[in-house]
């Protein structure tokens, strides 16, 4: 095994993840395979096992899964991915339910697939440092917890108490964790720390020989009760419509998550898991994932690391132009008869904080002509492609005529600065999650149509190909 080892004695498998040449671990490829390896050792060595205990040799514990691996997948990709993400928990359990005690020892942050790989532990300890994170904030990048995640937390802490950590991606301290039951114990950080853990887990595992997850007892109970409980089921009615209020139907990661985790709780934990797979193997394939992970991990990463793009993106020769655009698109399709009401809701409907007309003065207006002579026929998709795609090709231009410098700063700035939709991953994601090719094909449907703001010339789409992002 490259990225774990593993070491056997005195009854104690000693698991160590260790990613080489990497600051973290992460899910990537060989740590797949490597966990099927440990897997087989284990129900190889259970004889001689008395306890598992889940260590990290890095800085921090588990880093979660390799993201630019899932910025390479496509909708095609999806059998492929279910099935590496079932094999994924299929080494989990059964390094969970081979009938002996595994302990987490928690030395950093935990986040993503790292709380998942964490959850493995029928007991965690964790060093008690304020500046660590534990979580699975997955749904802001358009995924779920699909390592378990959804189907373990749920049975922790009940439908309702675990949707703000899941369908809000709300993270927590290690003391927080622990009035949550989800951290057992906590060990006061030191140079010692590591050996304490270590000392209590060894302790733990002589206590508790035959530990297990309490929703392997045939006596468990959710908590809160499931959605059989009528209480339960009352506020589920609810909980859809609610939610499509908050995401308008754009984001389809937390809407997957509730669906997950009503469907997980009315059926067996390995069915559970099957179907958490199934939606996150959706996901990871589709679109929207890939827009925000580009924008919310590597974009906003890059522009916070370096201090040249780090809030550039909110210049003048830049945000200026873009709002203009959008106010402009919008005074357009009122001078041609469109009610403002349908101009306004398509803004709101493509994910834009307020509409188009909102944002100017209403004296501002030129006069509106008599609607009942026009009659003039509209379409919301349309309405909605000329507002997001003048914005987009006004930040094309920007970037080819170095108003901006960097693609990173183009997607943060506008989702940021001037409230293009983050379904999107920002305005030139936009075009690059479409496809240039097929951007530039509907520009040109709409310039014919309503004039050259449309306009995608070929330098700017040489600009485009030449700082396009490739993973």
């Amino acid at each position: 095994m490259k990225t774990i080892r593993y070491e056997l004695q005195d009854g104690i498998a000693t698991v160590t993840f260790d990613q080489p040449d990497s600051p973290v671990n992460t899910m990537c490829l060989q740590w797949q395979e490597d966990l099927s390896a440990l897997a087989a050792q284990v129900v190889k060595d259970q004889d001689a096992i008395q306890g598992i205990i889940l260590a990290s040799a890095k800085s921090t514990f588990f880093a979660g899964a390799d993201l630019k691996a899932v910025m390479r997948l496509r909708p095609s990709d999806a059998p492929a991915v279910f099935a590496e993400i079932e094999r994924v928990k299929k080494n989990f359990r059964t390094l969970e339910t081979l009938g002996k005690p595994v302990v987490s020892c928690l030395n950093g942050t935990a986040l993503g697939g790292g709380w998942e790989v964490a959850l493995l532990g029928h007991y965690r300890i964790a060093i008690d440092e304020p500046k660590t994170k534990f979580g699975l904030p997955e749904v802001t990048l358009g995924l779920l917890p699909g390592a378990s995640g959804v189907t373990k937390m749920t049975r922790h802490l009940g439908l309702l108490g675990a949707q703000p950590y899941l369908i809000e991606g709300k993270t927590f301290s290690p003391q927080e964790a622990k009035g949550l039951g989800l951290v057992h114990a906590l060990i006061a950080p030191s140079d010692d720390a590591a050996t304490e853990m270590r000392t209590q887990a060894l302790a733990w595992i002589a206590a508790n020989p035959g530990a297990q997850h309490p929703w392997e007892d045939k006596d468990y109970k959710v908590p809160g009760g499931t959605p059989a409980n009528s209480k339960v089921a009352n506020l589920l009615v609810l909980a859809p419509a609610m939610l499509r209020q908050k995401t308008r139907g754009l984001y389809p990661a937390p809407e997957a998550i509730l669906a997950c985790m009503v469907e997980g709780l009315q059926v067996d934990v390995p069915t559970a898991l099957r179907i958490e797979s199934r939606y996150l193997a959706k996901l990871m394939t589709g679109g929207n994932a890939r827009a925000m992970i580009n924008t919310f991990f590597f974009d906003l990463n890059a522009v916070k690391s370096d201090p040249a793009l780090n809030r550039q993106a909110a210049n003048d020769v830049f945000t200026s132009r873009v709002f203009a655009a959008y106010a402009s698109e919008g005074v357009a399709m009122w001078s041609e008869g469109i009610p403002a009401a349908a101009i306004e809701n398509a803004g709101l409907q493509c994910g834009m904080p307020m509409g188009p007309l909102a944002r100017l003065d209403k004296a501002a207006l030129p006069a509106h002509p008599q609607l009942e002579e026009l009659e003039t026929p509209w379409d919301i998709t349309e309405l909605k492609d000329r507002l997001l795609y003048r914005q987009a090709i006004e930040t094309a231009r920007c970037l080819n005529e170095n108003a901006l410098t960097r693609v990173a700063e183009a997607n943060i700035g506008s989702i940021f600065d001037i409230g293009f939709p983050a379904w999107t991953g920002g305005a030139l994601q936009f075009i690059y999650g479409m496809g240039i090719d097929a951007f530039a094909t509907r520009a040109n449907e709409l310039a014919a149509r309503f004039g050259a703001g449309f306009a995608l010339t070929d330098e700017v789409k040489a600009t485009l190909q030449r700082c396009q992002p490739v993973y």
